[in-house]
């Protein structure tokens, strides 16, 4: 179990165990693939007396649930709905089954932890069920949130964790975890955007750096083209929204990234790169709306480009 950065937070997690001072709720926050959930499952299992270099629990066994007597992870069912990837929201009847879990005896060790992945997307229901929790916790019990988007958690929630901030990690600590024979560094450095397990992702999936490498040279055909090509990539995408969501979310990293400061990669006048960055926003927002009429959306999108 590999944790490739923040080491403040490691330590003053440590910290946290060595002297006896564990909060019941914990809220990790921050971009998703940042290493939040690693950084839980390590945690997680030095409060249960193991070692973490092990691999004893591992991301596929987390997705099963119940990892084991003492270790629960509950995350959201995905979906794909015509191409469009989904994460559906947590529902009330899967706290329920998480509080039963909670509420058996401790095992071996002298804590039981919850780890609720994608915790923002805990219904409403499914956040007052678990509120019980916070207000009147089992002695012993450890609950982590996984959180990319705090504002969508109850404010009483909030008040009852701790609360840790991850920030993307610098490329120079990024960096040190590209092999040497790695010929894609600089790409991989700028599409990983801080975040470790997009790093690894791809590193591993030469396909995705392939399709983002693709993406980017579509952004600067778009860009220089003219009114025929762009129509013409509107027809292509139309035809399969979840790959056309795919390629214009990668294409607002990239501008965005420009706005940031990174030069390089296109050369967009900043006015035109904030234009740029509110009508993909709202043309990503009509996309997701199954009922939109794709080729017309990009179509008028494009235009701007």
């Amino acid at each position: 179990m590999k944790i490739i950065g923040h080491e403040k937070i490691i330590k003053l997690l440590e910290k946290c165990i060595k002297k006896d001072r564990v909060s019941q709720a914990y809220i990790f926050s921050g971009l998703e693939s940042v290493g939040k959930f690693t950084v839980a499952l390590n945690f997680a299992e030095r409060l249960l007396g193991r070692d973490p270099s092990t691999d004893s629990t591992s991301s596929s066994q987390a997705s099963l649930g119940r990892v084991d007597s003492d270790l629960t992870i509950l995350e959201p069912e995905i979906e794909i709905v015509k191409g469009i990837t989904k994460k559906r929201d947590i529902k009330i009847e899967k706290i329920r089954e998480l509080q039963h879990e909670l509420g058996l005896s401790i095992g071996k060790g002298k804590y039981k932890i919850a780890i609720i992945n994608d915790a923002d997307r805990l219904n409403r229901s499914a956040q007052n069920a678990l509120l019980k929790n916070l207000e009147e916790p089992h002695a012993g019990t450890v609950i982590i949130l996984i959180v990319q988007n705090e504002k969508k958690m109850l404010p009483t929630i909030i008040s009852r964790c701790q609360k840790i901030r991850f920030n993307p990690v610098s490329e120079a600590e990024l960096g040190k975890n590209i092999p040497a024979s790695e010929k894609n560094r600089n790409e991989i450095l700028f599409w990983s955007l801080g975040r470790p397990g997009l790093m690894l992702e791809l590193i591993k999936n030469k396909e995705e750096l392939a399709d983002r490498k693709e993406s980017l040279q579509e952004l600067k055909n778009l860009l220089g083209g003219n009114v025929s090509e762009k129509f013409s990539l509107a027809e292509r995408l139309s035809k399969d929204s979840g790959l056309a969501i795919k390629k214009i979310n990668l294409w607002l990293i990239v501008i965005r990234e420009t706005l940031l400061g990174k030069k390089g990669l296109v050369d967009i006048p900043r006015e035109k790169s904030l234009i740029l960055s509110e009508k993909i926003d709202s043309s990503l927002e009509l996309l997701k709306d199954t009922n939109s009429n794709a080729r017309l959306v990009l179509e008028n999108l494009f235009l701007n480009f």
